[in-house]
C-alpha cells in the first residue's frame, strides 16, 4: 500500500502529460489540414492520391501497384483514424488497383466509386471479392456526378461518357473514371490513365477544363496529353506520377516539353516524390 501511495503521484503526473500531449498533437494536426490537401504519392509507377478534406474527410484515388500505399496513409493520418469516406478506382489495371485492396482490408472504408467494368485479371478479381467479403458499399461512376466531398468542396465526374457495367472494352482506359475537383474558385483535373481519344472527347463536350493543377494522364506517355487539351487545360501545375526507372520510358520526353512550354511548373514522384499541394480556395499551390 505504501508503494502505491509512493508511485501514485508520478503516475498521475505521467498520465496526465501523455493526455495533455494528444490534445494538442490533434489540435497541431487539425491546425495543420484544415485547408484542402491534394497528395499525389509516390509509390512507384502507378497513380495513388489523397484527398484530405478541411472537415476531415478522406478520399483515395488508386491505390499503386503493391501495398506502399498503406506506408504512406500511415504517416499522414493520426493513429486513431482508421476511416477512408470514399475511394475512387479510376481503372482496373494492376498499378492501380493492387494497392487498395490491402486499403480495404485495414481500414473502414466508407464507400467505393468504380466504372463497373469487366476486367479478367487476379488482382481485380481479389479487389471485388474484398469488396463482397466486407460488404463495402460501391457506387457506378458516370458522368454528370457530383460527390460532395465538404461544403466548399465537391469531385464532377466528367468520364466515362457512356456505361461499361459488365463490358469488356478492347482497351479498358476507355472506361476511366475521370473527375475535376473544385474547392471554391481552386480546381484540379485528375486524369487517371486516360488517353487522346477521351481527351478529345472531352474537348468536343464543351466542358470547362481550365484547372490550376492538371494530373497529367498515363504516367506522362506519349498517349495522353496533347497540345489541344493542354491548351483547353491550361495548368498553373502539372504532376507526373511515374516509378523512377521504370521499362516504359514514362514520362515521355515530348510531353514534358509540351507542357514546360504552356509553362506549367512540372512535378515529378520519380524525382520530387511525393508531391503535396494545397488550396485555400481560391488556387493549389506547391508545399513542401
Amino acid at each position: 500500500m505504501e508503494k502505491i501511495k509512493k508511485y501514485a503521484p508520478p503516475f498521475f503526473l505521467i498520465c496526465l502529460a501523455t493526455g495533455v500531449a494528444l490534445i494538442w498533437y490533434a489540435v497541431f494536426y487539425i491546425e495543420a489540414h484544415r485547408n484542402l490537401a491534394i497528395r499525389v504519392f509516390d509509390i512507384g509507377q502507378g497513380d495513388s492520391i489523397f484527398l484530405e478534406m478541411p472537415n476531415g474527410n478522406h478520399v483515395l484515388i488508386d491505390g499503386g501497384p503493391d501495398d506502399a500505399v498503406l506506408a504512406k496513409l500511415g504517416a499522414v493520418l493520426p493513429f486513431w483514424d482508421r476511416t477512408i469516406d470514399l475511394v475512387i478506382l479510376t481503372h482496373p489495371h494492376a498499378d492501380h488497383v493492387t494497392g487498395l485492396i490491402g486499403v480495404l482490408k485495414r481500414y473502414n472504408i466508407g464507400m467505393v466509386l468504380e466504372s463497373g467494368v469487366n476486367y479478367s485479371t487476379p488482382e481485380y478479381s481479389e479487389w471485388r471479392t474484398v469488396l463482397e467479403q466486407k460488404h463495402i458499399s460501391v457506387a457506378t461512376a458516370h458522368r454528370g456526378q457530383v460527390v460532395r466531398l465538404a461544403p466548399k468542396t465537391e469531385l464532377d465526374v466528367l468520364t466515362p461518357f457512356d456505361s461499361f457495367i459488365g463490358k469488356s472494352p478492347k482497351n479498358v482506359h476507355d472506361a476511366m473514371v475521370v473527375a475535376k475537383l473544385h474547392d471554391g474558385s481552386a480546381t484540379a483535373l485528375l486524369m487517371g490513365d486516360a488517353e487522346k481519344p477521351l481527351e478529345y472527347q472531352l474537348l468536343f463536350s464543351g466542358d470547362h477544363l481550365a484547372s490550376d493543377v492538371l494530373k497529367v494522364g498515363h504516367h506522362g506517355s506519349k498517349t495522353s496529353t496533347t497540345e489541344d487539351f493542354l491548351a483547353a487545360v491550361s495548368p498553373k501545375i502539372a504532376v507526373i506520377s511515374v516509378g523512377r526507372k521504370n521499362r516504359y520510358g514514362h514520362p515521355a520526353q515530348e510531353v514534358v516539353d509540351r507542357i514546360a512550354a504552356f509553362g506549367a511548373a512540372i512535378f515529378r514522384t520519380d524525382r520530387d516524390h511525393d508531391v503535396r499541394l494545397m488550396s485555400d480556395g481560391k488556387v493549389f499551390v506547391r508545399v513542401e
